[in-house]
């Protein structure tokens, strides 16, 4: 069984195309680190201008909830991981509702999950946690270079604490991040190390495994057994590159942390689809059943379904 952990944002024109906006309009240094040359935006009515332009190309690429259905199919995907965001009180812009995400889950639970935006500057944070999860949400996405806090901020161990109590999973960013107003850094796999110290039952998704950090990242792992980490943002077939960087992963992910690695496409991201990546984790270079775990085993274990 193949499982999709992190597919991308829901598939409705209006949320993919605010999930899209922000990334390549409201964060300053990724539609210049990724659009061709351009220059920083400046002004705030340079960003907003940006912002507006890549919602509404956006809109235009989004998938219907059965184009989606069939792109899974294609890839042999059975279970596919939604999500959105929330960070409108640091960002100022609108994300989609975990209202949203629901709907989609309730209306394909045996083949979509859901993972909910949480705010962690909200002051009824945790109680959109209970919300989320009774909704049928299976875990929380944190993004702390968007919300501007650090992993281990007092105003996030809210949410760490009720997804300990509850049992689902935060999926937390890590790695680099190419705003401009954000440090760097945000995403270094020391402040999961704070973060798995402090709560020892909450289980932690690595998003990206903390590239460029990777060796750092299996170790925080290896340190904590309620720690995983997943493939999305990047290639599976750049990882057995020579200087990659993904060589640690490759190592402990196919012995100590082999039950630890989750496969997560973000093809929104990567524009690339699933089918394509799911063939690229099976060429590297891992034990098979290794390979299966990666592909879906661990995924199954960690929402409850195998």
């Amino acid at each position: 069984m193949i499982v999709d952990f992190l597919a991308g944002a829901v598939p409705d024109a209006e949320a993919f195309a605010l999930s899209e906006a922000v990334t390549q309009g409201r964060l300053r240094g990724y539609a210049e680190h990724f659009g061709g040359g351009l220059e920083p935006a400046r002004t705030h009515d340079e960003v907003t201008q940006r912002w507006a332009d890549a919602r509404e190309s956006a809109r235009e690429r989004a998938p219907s909830e059965e184009e989606f259905l069939a792109m899974l199919d294609e890839g042999g995907i059975d279970l596919a991981g939604v999500y959105t965001e929330s960070f409108g009180s640091r960002l100022g812009v609108p994300t989609a509702d975990n209202r949203l995400v629901a709907d989609v889950v309730a209306r394909h639970p045996d083949r979509i999950v859901g993972f909910a935006g949480i705010d962690p500057w909200e002051p009824d944070a945790a109680r959109r946690v209970d919300e989320a999860v009774g909704s049928g949400l299976s875990g929380v996405v944190l993004s702390p270079f968007k919300q501007q806090l650090l992993p281990e901020d007092p105003r996030m161990a809210r949410v760490y604490g009720r997804c300990e109590a509850l049992g689902v999973p935060v999926l937390l960013h890590t790695g680099i991040n190419w705003s401009l107003d954000a440090a760097y850094d945000v995403g270094h796999p020391r402040h999961v190390d704070a973060v798995a110290r402090a709560f020892p039952d909450l289980r932690i998704v690595c998003l990206h495994a903390a590239w460029p950090w990777v060796e750092d990242m299996v170790m925080v792992a290896w340190r904590h057994r309620h720690v995983y980490v997943d493939l999305s943002a990047h290639r599976p077939r750049t990882f057995a590159r020579p200087g990659s960087g993904w060589e640690p992963l490759l190592r402990f992910g196919n012995r100590q942390l082999a039950d630890r690695v989750l496969f997560a496409s973000t093809w929104t991201l990567l524009g690339i689809p699933p089918a394509q990546l799911v063939a690229e984790v099976r060429d590297l270079p891992l034990d098979d059943a290794v390979t299966d775990r990666w592909l879906g085993g661990n995924a199954l274990e960690l929402l409850g379904r195998a």
